[in-house]
């Protein structure tokens, strides 16, 4: 049976790894705050983090979290988003 880890231990565990490792979407979902289905959807309409898909499971790499992230900024206030119109 898989052990449950808590959000922070993923995020956790996610920061202290090295570069080369490969993260399962609950890790992801922990680090974007969003649920499984919110990746699940993302990934069929192909706006979420890229990812590489092994046999039955999915896998993100690390230097695409990051990159997805850094695209990704969240927006502070709504005059943000009116300047950019």
């Amino acid at each position: 049976m898989k052990s449950m880890k808590s959000r922070l231990d993923l995020i956790k565990e996610y920061e202290l790894s090295p570069e080369w490792v490969m993260f399962s979407q609950e890790t992801v979902a922990a680090i974007r705050d969003c649920s499984l289905s919110t990746l699940e959807r993302d990934r069929w309409v192909g706006t979420g983090v890229p990812f590489v898909k092994m046999g039955g499971l999915v896998r993100y790499r690390k230097s695409d979290i990051r990159a997805w992230l850094e695209q990704h900024q969240p927006i502070q206030s709504t005059a943000v988003l009116a300047s950019a119109k």
